[in-house]
């Protein structure tokens, strides 16, 4: 039994208590007879009771940031902030002006938000980038870039970090939007920043990796995995940090360890063809080429859709999930959830291999897939069409862990390119049509 549900029981035991309390209080106010102190007696533990209750009940609700994209360095998209669905629209922010003259491609946006000190940081393909108040979804600061932002931020040490399609890695006050500094690269950087130690790594388009120095930019090492001669499919991959490596995906389809203080090589695996075989999967799949590390083991979804888990000390493949092609996945400490390109979802112990159960989206594919408390929840983008008309759009839904019970599904009039992102009891994305929707938990 719950701190909270035990309260709740007091509170409904204590109704009695109030009422004959409260009665007798009238009385013998009216009458000024002896009824006052058995009243006050009555009323007491009413109040001692709720006001305990109120306190022991904020101390339970866990309110805990997402400093990055999948909210940590090991890319673990799990969090403990406690989040009751179904949750409530609380914010409506525009990012982008949704206006474009003549397109000649849809309108994305791939900046997934940042939470921190109930701020939310997140950038738009406009050239803006933006600090928004998680509790009104009000603008708090704006800061204009000479590149779409399309890096997903982090935030460490009082500031946020960011890239830009120009090539420029932007380290910005988070107080005001002042400009720290900025680095320029050869090429756009679309991942999201690493900050450990004083040190922030990232990869950019053309396959380097770089470490600079957090406080002025200065460059420490520059990894280079090969020179591109030709066009290839952009890659939307970030890396992942645990112990003394840095873990990152290139588009000659191998995954890389390297040395964080040296920028070394340590070891390589191929998982993939090349960028073209890469290119010729869904959108949806490409959204989840970054790694997560959890526990020693480095996972990654491959060039067939397929989860594999390599040792993180030496790349050796450990296991691989090929029941069904993943779109993206999320983990526990004992479960991995596993979204389907086809829509299915699987729960699976980790330790054993052996499926809990399996569920399936409401509609469409699956985008992204992260844990908030005691619940899994899947963005999914959809696509209909009938002869006289179609529709395209996105879908969030909310399951319980333990059965996979879908506890609430929101449909929304645009897809979206980004990951979910859970803080301060909030849920948070952004849709392709650049609004940034926040919706209040429950509690």
């Amino acid at each position: 039994m719950t701190l909270g549900v035990l309260i709740k029981m007091l509170r409904r035991y204590c109704k009695g208590f109030y009422k004959i309390g409260y009665g007798l209080w009238a009385i013998g106010y009216r009458r000024r007879i002896f009824l006052l102190p058995i009243a006050s007696s009555c009323l007491l533990p009413v109040f001692i009771i709720g006001c305990a209750g109120d306190l022991a009940a904020k101390k339970d609700i866990k309110s805990i940031p997402w400093e990055t994209y999948l909210l940590n360095n090991q890319r673990h998209g799990e969090t403990e902030d406690t989040f009751v669905s179904p949750p409530n629209i609380a914010g409506d922010f525009r990012i982008s002006s949704g206006i474009r003259f003549f397109p000649i491609y849809d309108p994305r946006q791939y900046s997934s938000p940042a939470v921190v000190d109930n701020v939310v940081y997140v950038g738009s393909a406009d050239k803006h980038f933006y600090a928004v108040n998680i509790k009104n979804g009000k603008e708090i600061w704006g800061f204009e870039t000479t590149g779409a932002v399309e890096s997903s931020p982090t935030v460490a040490g009082g500031r946020v970090y960011f890239g830009v399609n120009d090539g420029k890695l932007y380290c910005l006050d988070i107080n005001d939007g002042r400009e720290i500094w900025h680095f320029q690269a050869n090429t756009e950087i679309i991942s999201s920043p690493v900050i450990e130690n004083g040190i922030v790594y990232f990869n950019s388009a053309d396959d380097k990796v770089y470490a600079l120095k957090s406080e002025n930019g200065e460059i420490v090492w520059r990894y280079n995995r090969r020179y591109i001669k030709r066009m290839v499919k952009r890659m939307f991959t970030s890396l992942a940090a645990y112990s003394n490596k840095i873990y990152c995906n290139f588009s000659d389809g191998y995954m890389v360890a390297i040395e964080k203080s040296s920028g070394h090589e340590i070891w390589s695996k191929r998982i993939g063809s090349s960028s073209e075989t890469w290119s010729s999967r869904s959108e949806a799949v490409i959204a989840r080429l970054t790694p997560t590390v959890n526990n020693g083991l480095v996972y990654v979804i491959d060039e067939n859709g397929f989860i594999i888990a390599l040792d993180a000390e030496n790349g050796d493949e450990k296991w691989r999930f090929d029941i069904i092609k993943s779109s993206d996945f999320a983990m526990n400490k004992d479960y991995m959830f596993i979204a389907g390109y086809d829509g299915r979802i699987i729960a699976m112990k980790k330790a054993s291999g052996d499926i809990v159960w399996r569920k399936r989206v409401s509609q469409g594919t699956p985008v992204s897939a992260i844990i908030a408390d005691k619940y899994l929840i899947i963005a999914s983008n959809y696509k209909s069409e009938s002869i006289f008309s179609g529709s395209i759009g996105s879908l969030v839904d909310i399951f319980d862990l333990d059965k996979g019970k879908k506890m609430w599904s929101e449909n929304i009039d645009s897809t979206t390119s980004t990951s979910l992102a859970a803080a301060y009891n909030s849920l948070l994305f952004v849709t392709d049509k650049g609004h940034l929707r926040i919706y209040k938990s429950s509690q």
